[in-house]
């Protein structure tokens, strides 16, 4: 259940960047109440309403695993006996998980500490409580949640069950964001040079027949002419039809900030996953 009332105000920090929005809903519709681009050295609250902030950590500072659980062990001692050897060298982590199949199966994000006070820190000058921190992936999986909407073909044919892989397209590897109705599966890190031939395969053993795209506009081009003539169909991301009701200036600036509108949008559900 979200812990955020009113307007939680998103700020994704981007190398030395920090992007700030922060939403309102009228009616149906979602209206940009802020959005700025600022330094982290001169990050400030000016002109923001006070509220409560909802950020991220990088694919990079988190891990997410499925595992079967045994009865007779704690769940907390399973989760951490089977993390990966880049966490296990770490010197602290935060985690959260929950059970499903009547308790024979645990979903759990684990993120580095380390991280986890850093981005606190960078955060500080804002003055406004820190709610929520989860993993990026959350973040884009809810923001592509919110615009397919807008962004579906005519003629596309629904499944019972659809499957589609969301890629933030990188210029070194690319994240690929495995998801089931919607809803986040597990994730790869692929060179982005091999990464056509890494979709054809895939689409083979998962079944999928959708790959939706977001970053950098180069490769998300080069992309779409590679898949044109293959089975995989593709869908470019963007945020500009699901903000056709706010100014054009701001609705150019927001499109492809898939991770920054999925944070916004975090308080404004009840339920999260």
């Amino acid at each position: 259940m979200s812990l955020l009332r009113q307007q939680p105000l998103a700020v994704q920090i981007n190398r030395e960047n920090c992007l700030v929005l922060q939403l309102s809903r009228r009616g149906r519709h979602f209206v940009v109440e802020h959005f700025s681009q600022q330094h982290q050295s001169s990050l400030t609250d000016k002109g923001l309403k006070p509220d409560s902030i909802v950020s991220a950590l990088d694919y990079s500072a988190t891990h997410y695993q499925k595992i079967p659980l045994d009865n007779n062990l704690q769940v907390e001692e399973q989760l951490l006996e089977k993390l990966p050897p880049q966490l296990k060298r770490n010197t602290g982590i935060s985690y959260d998980y929950c059970t499903h199949n009547h308790g024979q199966e645990a979903e759990a994000v684990i993120g580095q500490r380390s991280a986890l006070e850093e981005l606190l820190v960078l955060l500080a000058p804002l003055k406004m409580p820190v709610q929520v921190v989860e993993p990026v992936y959350q973040s884009v999986v809810r923001a592509a949640n919110a615009v397919l909407p807008y962004l579906w073909p005519d003629n596309t044919k629904f499944e019972t069950d659809m499957a589609w892989i969301v890629v933030e397209l990188r210029q070194q590897q690319s994240i690929l964001l495995y998801c089931k109705n919607g809803v986040f599966q597990r994730l790869d890190s692929v060179d982005t040079n091999n990464l056509v031939g890494f979709l054809l395969k895939a689409q083979l053993s998962h079944q999928f027949s959708w790959v939706m795209s977001f970053g950098d506009k180069a490769i998300q081009s080069q992309l779409e002419r590679q898949l044109s003539n293959q089975q995989l169909k593709h869908l470019a991301l963007s945020t500009a039809p699901f903000f056709q009701n706010n100014v054009a200036p701001i609705v150019s600036a927001l499109d492809n900030e898939l991770v920054l509108l999925g944070l916004a949008l975090r308080g404004f559900s009840q339920w999260h996953r």
